[in-house]
C-alpha cells in the first residue's frame, strides 16, 4: 500500500478552490476505521460550503462531500465489529450517535469542518459507519447520510403520519426522501414545485397532489381545497424566507409540526411569525440532519418498505465542479464515482 492517497480539497471559497492533490497515509488510532472510498453523493450544503455561502469562516482546506460509502481497508487496535472487505456507509455528524444534539456536535461533521469523501480514503471514527443494506450497490449507499436522514428526521414519528397530510416543497434530495417516506408510512402527501413536468413521477412515488408554479395565494388555496378547509399536519420545509411566512404557516392545521431543514428561499423572514403560530398552536422545530441510531431506524424502514435511493447522474472526481451545480433532469441524486467499479457492486 503507498504511503500517499489523491484527494480533492477546498483551498479557498468558490468551486474553482477545489483542486486534487496528494495526502499522506496517517496512522489509525485505535478507535479508527479506514475507508476505500467507492463513491460520494452531493448535497446543496457541499456547494454552500464550497463557495462561502455557508460557513464563510471555516477552516480551509477541508475535503468535500459529507455523504459518501466504501470498503473498510484497516481498522484500530479496539475496532471489534469492523474488519477489511467491509462494506460500510458514512454518518455525517460522526459524533452524534443516539439522544439530543448537543452544540459541540457541529465539529464533528464530515464534509467540513472534517474531511470528507472526495478523495481516494477516508478515516473515520467506528461508531459513525453503518453497514451497507445487501443488495445495495455502494453508489445507492452513498446517498443517504444526509437527504435520507434529515428527511426522516423531518418527519417525526411516521407512525403517527397515516391519513395525515404532509406539505413538501420541491423535489430536491430531502424532499424526495421526505415523500417516499411519508408514502410508505400511509401518510398523504402534498407536493409543491416549480418543475410541472415532474408531475406524473411524484404521483408515482406517492403524492396525492402535485401543485405546479404559481403565487403563494394560489397555492394556498390549491391546498387547502386538497385538505378540505383543514390544512396540513406536517410540513417538510426547505425554503424558508417567504415562502414559509406565506405559504407553509397559513397552509398548517391546528396544532401542526413544521420541519424547518433549509433556507432556499432566505434564511431571514419577515411579517408575523408569533400570531400564527399562536392561533393554530404550531410547533416550528429546526432540524440539522439526526443521530447514528436515527438513520439505523431509517435503514430499517426503508428494508420494510422495499425503498431504495434513486440517483440522477453520475459524474467523475474531476467533475466536482460541475456536479456541485448539475440540475437533474430526473428526479435523485447526484453521485461522484471515486472508483467506478466498486461504486456498482452489489452486496449479496
Amino acid at each position: 500500500m503507498s504511503d500517499t492517497f489523491q484527494v480533492h480539497e477546498s483551498f479557498i471559497p468558490g468551486l474553482d478552490g477545489i483542486r486534487q492533490t496528494t495526502r499522506e497515509r496517517r496512522a489509525l488510532a485505535v478507535d479508527e476505521v479506514r475507508v476505500k472510498v467507492a463513491a460520494a453523493a452531493i448535497n446543496y450544503r457541499d456547494y454552500a460550503l464550497a463557495t462561502g455561502e455557508y460557513l464563510p469562516q471555516m477552516a480551509r482546506p477541508y475535503v468535500p462531500l459529507s455523504e459518501g460509502a466504501g470498503i473498510v481497508l484497516a481498522t484500530g487496535d479496539q475496532v471489534t465489529d469492523l474488519t477489511p472487505g467491509d462494506r460500510v456507509m458514512g454518518h455525517y455528524t460522526s459524533a452524534w450517535l443516539n439522544g439530543v444534539f448537543q452544540p459541540s456536535y457541529h465539529d464533528s461533521k464530515i464534509g467540513g469542518p472534517l474531511d470528507g469523501w472526495l478523495a481516494e480514503e477516508i478515516v473515520m471514527p467506528a461508531s459513525a459507519l453503518l453497514e451497507v443494506p445487501e443488495g445495495w450497490s455502494l453508489m445507492e449507499a452513498a446517498s443517504l447520510a444526509i437527504s435520507g436522514v434529515t428527511a426522516w428526521h423531518a418527519l417525526g414519528d411516521v407512525a403517527d403520519l397515516h391519513g395525515r397530510h404532509v406539505l413538501i416543497e420541491g423535489t430536491g434530495n430531502v424532499s424526495l426522501m421526505a415523500l417516499e417516506l411519508a408514502a410508505s408510512a400511509g401518510a398523504r402527501p402534498i407536493v409543491v414545485t416549480s418543475r410541472e413536468q415532474l408531475s406524473a413521477q411524484l404521483h408515482q412515488l406517492g403524492a396525492e397532489v402535485v401543485i405546479g408554479p404559481g403565487s403563494s395565494s394560489t397555492r394556498l388555496a390549491q391546498i387547502m381545497q386538497a385538505t378540505e378547509g383543514r390544512g396540513v399536519s406536517v410540513a417538510v420545509d426547505v425554503a424558508g424566507g417567504e415562502t414559509l411566512m406565506s405559504l407553509v404557516l397559513p397552509a398548517m392545521a391546528t396544532g401542526g409540526r413544521i420541519a424547518v431543514v433549509g433556507f432556499l428561499d432566505d434564511s431571514h423572514v419577515h411579517g408575523d411569525l408569533v400570531g400564527p403560530m399562536l392561533k393554530g398552536l404550531l410547533r416550528l422545530e429546526g432540524i440539522s440532519v439526526g443521530s447514528r441510531a436515527q438513520f439505523a431506524e431509517l435503514l430499517n424502514f426503508m428494508g420494510k418498505h422495499q425503498l431504495r435511493p434513486r440517483i440522477a447522474a453520475t459524474l467523475a472526481p474531476e467533475e466536482i465542479q460541475r456536479a456541485l451545480t448539475l440540475r437533474p433532469e430526473s428526479l435523485g441524486k447526484t453521485v461522484i464515482l471515486v472508483d467506478e467499479v466498486l461504486a456498482h457492486s452489489v452486496s449479496g
